[in-house]
């Protein structure tokens, strides 16, 4: 009852807010429709302006099996054929991870073709495993939708998926923005070597650094975001289903701050070469600017990415210029944009 009375509140305060916008024009307008995400036959191709999706959490969420009660107060009817179209790895169906994926890149597909060309679909996802993160690209990807960028969003309260699964399901949340565009450009993957690795626990350091000490969810959305926009997720899927071990075993666990530090006596690494490591942050920042169809100034790029290397030793001004002036190219007095040729070199 202390959950239904919350959640009523919520819906209460909620329908207060857009009472006024409310009217018979918007009434008559709307569309609410129960279905499956795999068939959208009855919205025209190209027609839709934005999709906003938060897809079903694979194997961590049996929606259909815990929402008995919901359904039985709103007095919804399940049938066999919901059970047969959800979404989800296991639950009463005992469906696979393979049917999963096949249905989540199928509505994928649906929501590519409904969606207008140079138009968005952002794509609300709180799993720490990489790989379902690595479906949704791969998707998406295939379905003709590129990559524009990855916000953070912490709702700040525990979800109820966290207080089911606190080790599988993130408090916060990232959201992919994903464009449909008619020559869409795919993420650049990378193979799995020395390199890679150090730029993965390089990027573990800088959000512990920047953070004064780290959560599972401040590591994770920086890694699933530098992933994305340098290519390496596919390695973290293929390695690491669940960061905690590799945490665990490399860093300190504080269980009062909940909070992941170095060890005691231990220093930041610092045997990344320094050019290496501000080449790193200034293509990684530049391609987060190109996303957004921004040139960034010189000043913007030093407050932005100085944060991030103050472990180990910090450059000089003029070391990131020399690296700047080797990835971006520069527009009008003093701004910059990433050049084609210095998104390809990062790891070689």
């Amino acid at each position: 009852m202390t959950y239904f009375e919350s959640r009523f509140k919520k819906v209460a305060a909620a329908k207060r807010e857009i009472a006024g916008l409310i009217n018979e024009s918007t009434v008559r307008n709307a569309q609410i429709r129960k279905g499956t995400a795999t068939d959208l036959s009855f919205i025209p191709s190209e027609s839709i302006d934005y999709i906003y999706t938060d897809p079903p959490y694979g194997s961590k969420i049996p929606y259909l099996d815990l929402s008995v009660m919901w359904n039985a107060w709103l007095d919804l009817a399940v049938s066999e054929e919901d059970y047969t179209n959800e979404a989800i790895e296991g639950g009463e169906t005992g469906k696979s991870k393979q049917r999963y994926s096949e249905l989540l890149a199928t509505s994928i597909n649906e929501m590519a073709r409904v969606l207008k060309y140079n138009r968005w679909m952002s794509f609300v996802f709180a799993h720490k495993d990489p790989a379902y993160w690595h479906l949704i690209i791969d998707s998406a990807e295939s379905a003709g939708f590129e990559y524009a960028g990855a916000v953070k969003q912490n709702n700040g309260q525990t979800s109820f998926k966290k207080r089911q699964n606190p080790f599988t399901v993130l408090s916060g949340q990232l959201i992919i923005n994903f464009r449909k565009v008619r020559n869409p450009k795919t993420i650049g993957k990378i193979e799995l070597g020395a390199p890679v690795m150090d730029v993965v626990f390089e990027t573990i350091e800088s959000v512990i650094a920047m953070y004064n000490g780290a959560t599972l969810e401040q590591i994770n959305d920086e890694l699933v975001i530098r992933g994305l926009e340098l290519g390496f997720l596919d390695v973290l899927a293929k390695e690491y289903a669940d960061l905690t071990p590799l945490l665990m075993e490399t860093f300190e666990f504080d269980a009062i701050t909940k909070t992941y530090n170095l060890r005691k006596n231990r220093k930041f690494k610092t045997h990344i070469p320094l050019d290496l490591r501000v080449r790193y942050f200034v293509v990684s920042y530049l391609k987060r600017m190109q996303h957004l169809n921004r040139d960034s100034t010189f000043d913007e790029i030093i407050l932005n990415i100085m944060p991030l290397l103050k472990n180990g030793v910090t450059p000089e001004h003029q070391t990131i210029l020399n690296v700047l002036e080797s990835v971006a190219e520069r527009v009008g007095v003093d701004r910059w944009r990433l050049t084609r040729s210095g998104q390809q070199d990062l790891f070689l």
